[in-house]
């Protein structure tokens, strides 16, 4: 039995164990009695490598909450580097889904700009409102319109041709 399975485990036998008898739990558990106790043994006496996690964890905890969360494991692991401390990117990258820190994104995408900036932009309006054509053909008009979805961003394109 391997990791978070085998706490989950331990931790219910340990609040169960008032009311039933623990050869009785480890049976119906399929866990074995040494490792419930040792087990139980780190909870209270937490070895060095998780001493040491848990110093780290508090220092990716203040960086983290100094960049507002926007610095995700590369960057945290810069900054660690930077201040000194000898740790794996891989490293930080467990200890921050364990303390359950995920970076935020900056900003949503814009696809459409407005106005003068650099490229196309907002197109210019030649039909001034007035949508009653000469001719069949002679008038066209379009929207396309940017949607985010799970998939990710989609392209909706309305046109209407208006003939009499």
């Amino acid at each position: 039995m391997q990791g978070e399975a085998a706490a989950e485990r331990f931790q219910l036998i340990d609040s169960l164990s008032d009311r039933f008898s623990t050869a009785w739990l480890f049976r119906q558990l399929g866990v074995a009695r040494s490792g419930f106790y040792d087990w139980r043994q780190r909870q209270h006496n937490p070895g060095p490598r998780a001493q040491e996690n848990a110093a780290i964890t508090a220092q990716i905890q203040t960086v983290f909450q100094r960049h507002r969360g926007f610095y995700g494991a590369p960057r945290v692991h810069q900054e660690l580097r930077a201040a000194g401390l000898k740790v794996g990117r891989h490293r930080v990258a467990r200890l921050m889904r364990r303390a359950v820190l995920k970076a935020r994104t900056r900003r949503g995408f814009r696809p459409c700009r407005h106005g003068g900036s650099k490229g196309a932009g907002v197109a210019e309006n030649h039909l001034q409102q007035d949508f009653s054509p000469l001719a069949p053909n002679r008038c066209w008009a379009g929207d396309i319109t940017y949607l985010r979805t799970s998939a990710g961003w989609r392209h909706l394109a309305v046109s209407h041709r208006k003939v009499r």
